[in-house]
């Protein structure tokens, strides 16, 4: 996995020389760029941005789009460095579809309807552990009640052709298009404030709850955005990139983060006094953290209306907690006991209690729908007892990018092979539905801890 990940941001890296630097390879942070190659400039002669061109590099025919960056000429950039629009093939292109990825499905037929208000994920492929499979299937497998098996409300934004869309689920106003910056914490806040669009002055950076609302999980990294089809996104490109300190190491799809306005409640990387901001990656399908202060650069998506998010709480007296905000009933007390993820599924398939029989483990986003953030370990609200507060809980939801790994959310530090909090508790990753032992890392530029037995939290409703 160590090798792939090497590779991959070694190619990024490479398309990026070839862009910024017209095949200068000094390039530390800060060093000077050089521009497109010129014949990429010739390539663009007499045609308009955004047009398809091509030229011939020293390794060979490079095709792309025509595209002007900050204070440089209009270029023939290649297509994996500039990122395309949701729904118009493979995200970036620049990088091939992953082993065994999750390709795109009609939903299931015999679905089961839901009834909460929380909108659904868009994963309607069901899963073993290790691969796609025909829903029925899967659950004959060992399998049930997972994502694909149930249908939650359709999510339907409304294009107002204004360069807004609005979500009926939450009430929020949305901006449509991607802005291609990347800029500090406070910047990104000030840039929404400053923002007037579709006749609204009130726009603001979305809670990580609100961000997560419009995700979409058929996303397959480098190849199908994690955002809802309504919203534009793109791969960062060499110019949008240029100075960043990650960007030698890291492929373009890895700094697809976006801004939100959730700090954390406790410390980033556990240094006492620096705090960390959560956002969502919508080109790989993470919610992290980066620094609130200094220079760290990332994407930012403003939204406009009433905050949403805000939980109801009620306990029923019966070992169960309804929520007001989702309509969803939650089981109070999980039972301590880490599980591989088939075995979480058939935990609460098989699960009796509070006088009911229809529980089941929730998806992605219900879980996230609970994740108390102003608590930091265990950051969920005191309604619920969490056996252990270090605990990371499992969803239904696998991930696209490899069907041998689901999603989870950490509600007690989100730590690295180390031990350390490097992500926050309430971040989302994923892990192998079976297999890691406790403590293993090798993911990332972090050092992710894997678990592949995580702890499980069943809903109903």
């Amino acid at each position: 996995m160590q090798e792939t990940y090497v590779r991959r941001a070694l190619a990024a890296l490479a398309v990026a020389l070839l862009c910024a630097s017209g095949g200068a390879f000094a390039q530390g942070p800060g060093s000077a760029r050089n521009g497109p190659p010129p014949q990429a400039v010739s390539a663009c002669s007499g045609l308009a941005s955004g047009a398809a061109c091509g030229f011939q590099a020293p390794r060979g025919h490079v095709s792309g789009t025509c595209h002007a960056g900050h204070g440089r000429p209009l270029a023939c950039r290649p297509a994996g460095q500039r990122g395309v629009s949701p729904g118009a093939g493979a995200q970036g292109g620049a990088m091939p579809p992953k082993r065994g990825y999750t390709p795109a499905a009609a939903p299931f037929a015999e679905a089961v309807a839901l009834s909460n208000r929380l909108t659904d994920t868009g994963q309607h492929t069901c899963f073993t552990d290790t691969a796609a499979t025909d829903c029925t299937r899967a659950a004959a497998a060992g399998f049930p009640g997972q994502d694909g098996w149930y249908a939650s409300r359709t999510q339907t934004f409304e294009d107002r052709g204004d360069g807004t869309v609005f979500d009926p689920a939450t009430g929020l106003l949305w901006q449509q298009g991607h802005n291609a910056r990347r800029l500090s914490f406070g910047d990104a806040t000030a840039a929404c404030a400053a923002l007037r669009l579709g006749g609204r002055a009130d726009w603001r950076l979305p809670s990580i709850r609100e961000l997560y609302s419009i995700t979409h999980w058929q996303g397959v990294t480098g190849q199908r955005p994690f955002v809802a089809p309504a919203f534009a996104i793109a791969a960062p490109d060499a110019t949008v990139l240029e100075g960043d300190r990650f960007a030698a190491t890291h492929a373009p799809e890895m700094m697809g983060q976006t801004w939100s306005a959730t700090v954390y409640a406790g410390d980033h990387y556990g240094r006492p006094g620096i705090k960390g901001v959560f956002f969502f990656n919508f080109l790989d399908g993470r919610i992290k953290q980066a620094p609130r202060d200094g220079r760290n650069g990332l994407f930012w998506r403003c939204v406009a209306g009433p905050a949403w998010g805000v939980n109801a709480f009620t306990d029923r007296g019966d070992g169960s907690v309804h929520d007001g905000l989702t309509g969803l009933t939650w089981q109070q007390v999980d039972d301590g006991r880490p599980r591989t993820w088939g075995e979480a599924l058939r935990h609460c398939d098989g699960l009796t209690h509070g006088g009911f029989d229809d529980w089941r483990l929730p998806n992605v986003k219900e879980l996230q729908s609970i994740v108390d953030y102003s608590r930091p370990a265990p950051a969920v609200d005191p309604v619920f007892r969490q056996a252990d507060p270090r605990a990371w809980f499992w969803s239904s939801t696998t991930f696209g990018d490899d069907p041998a790994e689901a999603l989870y959310v950490c509600f007690g530090p989100c730590t690295s092979a180390e031990g350390v909090d490097v992500h926050g508790a309430g971040a989302q990753r994923s892990d192998p539905k079976a297999g890691a032992r406790p403590g293993q890392g090798g993911r990332g530029g972090q050092n992710d801890e894997m678990r592949g037995r995580n702890h499980v939290r069943c809903v109903r409703g």
